[in-house]
């Protein structure tokens, strides 16, 4: 019996996957756990593994399609084996025979009659087809063995369209004109844009003037679209306040470059390693750092897990490196690098993103002076990295250059207090600005 590959399900999260590219075709063999299409989830493209050997019998999908978790999405049995007679898919429609006469007699009120209040039933490739061409299902006579209307029902709709020039037929969609209503002068009877009388000319001039101002138009892709939900939440749903305090970090500095001197560069520190080191240090003390909001519960956590924000291609990924208390400053700093990497390579597992405390958003190398970054739900608060200043300075007497950097955290006022922010970051700066500190 052919056996269903589905889009998977990597986390708990995850509701959708978009299929990038199919790795084989109808009827190429397939040997279990082999990966057969390549999937884009909200966080990264991973592979997708046959669960069985056999062959590639059905796509129910194609490229770029954006499918639900564990739905169907092919079948492999087999060489020869049918499958299932509910699986639609493209390769079975196109062999399919005209519809017969009784099945075009029937009257258009059967595909709402069809649908039992749940939405009118059609193939994935009809669907598309509608959607593309712009076909209200509803207008569709369904001809399917179940009352589905298949590909060939849309062709037959459009078909029996009146005969309109691409322009005048996307001017009318945009007007809302049905262009039974309008005389063709062209061709045969085919309707022009000129066919539209000079009052929706003059709006479709506009709209045209409009379309051509814009450059181009792109989708937002599964993590884009994701970035932007949880993003709004955060902003929305939290009261989130931002504190900055400045930093003196001379001595940091000066301490990674005695840490680094006569390293190779893939062993080198960076300031990040330290910062991730010593945010982990003050995470441990302060536990309300820890706490997430759960109803109307507090929950504390014991792990020490940081975040650290990660900008890819398309968007934003925030790796998570567990039990900073527990690692040395070089573990620290091999393992921030292992995941940076892994991230910009789009090879992050589920496990490697979640559970996080406390996140660190550095943007320090683009010379920012300060920013209100935005809590990664559900965590408490979000320590922002700035760019490294040059500041005059009073020390023993003397005019001396000192190394300033300021440090924003954002945090759920719902959990934290402003006092308890203040605690945290002076004991952050302390940490800082006495770095050997981080490393006791």
């Amino acid at each position: 019996m052919a056996t269903a590959i589905c889009m998977p399900k990597n986390g708990m999260d995850m509701e959708e996957g978009t299929i990038v590219k199919w790795l084989k075709n109808v009827g190429d063999k397939i040997e279990k756990d082999e990966p057969f299409m390549e999937i884009e989830t909200d966080k990264i493209t991973m592979e997708t593994e046959s669960p069985v050997s056999g062959v590639l019998l059905a796509k129910l999908y194609e490229d770029g399609a954006v499918v639900p978790v564990l739905t169907a999405v092919g079948y492999v049995g087999e060489p020869g084996e049918k499958v299932p007679e509910n699986a639609d898919f493209e390769a079975v429609e196109k062999k399919a025979p005209e519809r017969t006469p009784a099945a075009a007699s029937q009257p258009k009120a059967a595909a709402r009659v069809l649908s039992n209040g749940n939405g009118i039933p059609a193939t994935p490739y009809a669907k598309k087809i509608a959607s593309d061409k712009g076909v209200d299902l509803a207008e569709v006579i369904p001809s399917g063995r179940h009352g589905e209307i298949r590909a060939i029902d849309v062709e037959n709709a459009l078909n029996a369209q009146p005969k309109a020039t691409p322009l005048a037929r996307a001017m009318a969609a945009d007007l809302g004109i049905d262009l039974k209503t309008v005389a063709g002068s062209g061709y045969r009877g085919k309707i022009t844009s000129a066919d539209l009388t000079p009052e929706e000319k003059a709006e479709i001039e506009a709209a045209v003037k409009e379309i051509e101002a814009v450059l181009e138009r792109r989708k937002l892709s599964g993590m884009r679209k994701v970035i932007a939900q949880r993003m709004s939440a955060s902003h929305t749903e939290i009261p989130n306040v931002t504190q900055n305090i400045k930093v003196d970090v001379t001595e940091l500095l000066a301490l990674r470059a005695k840490i680094n001197q006569g390293k190779e560069k893939p062993d080198k520190v960076s300031v990040n390693d330290l910062i991730i080191k010593a945010v982990g240090k003050a995470a441990a003390e302060f536990e309300r750092f820890r706490m997430t909001l759960e109803g109307n519960e507090y929950v504390l956590h014991n792990q020490i897990n940081v975040g650290m924000a990660v900008g890819i291609d398309d968007g934003l990924v925030v790796p998570v490196i567990k039990d900073v208390d527990k690692k040395s400053l070089v573990e620290v700093s091999k393992k921030a690098k292992e995941l940076a990497k892994k991230a910009r390579e789009g090879k992050l597992m589920p496990d490697e993103m979640g559970d996080g405390r406390i996140t660190i958003s550095n943007i320090g190398m683009y010379g920012t002076h300060s920013f209100t970054p935005i809590i990664n739900q559900p965590e408490a608060s979000i320590v922002g990295v700035c760019g490294t200043e040059d500041e005059l300075a009073l020390v023993d007497g003397e005019v001396v250059v000192r190394k300033k950097m300021m440090i924003c955290v954002t945090f759920d006022h719902r959990i934290l207090n402003g006092t308890e922010v203040c605690e945290f970051e002076s004991y952050l700066k302390n940490l800082l600005e006495n770095p050997i500190s981080i490393l006791i």
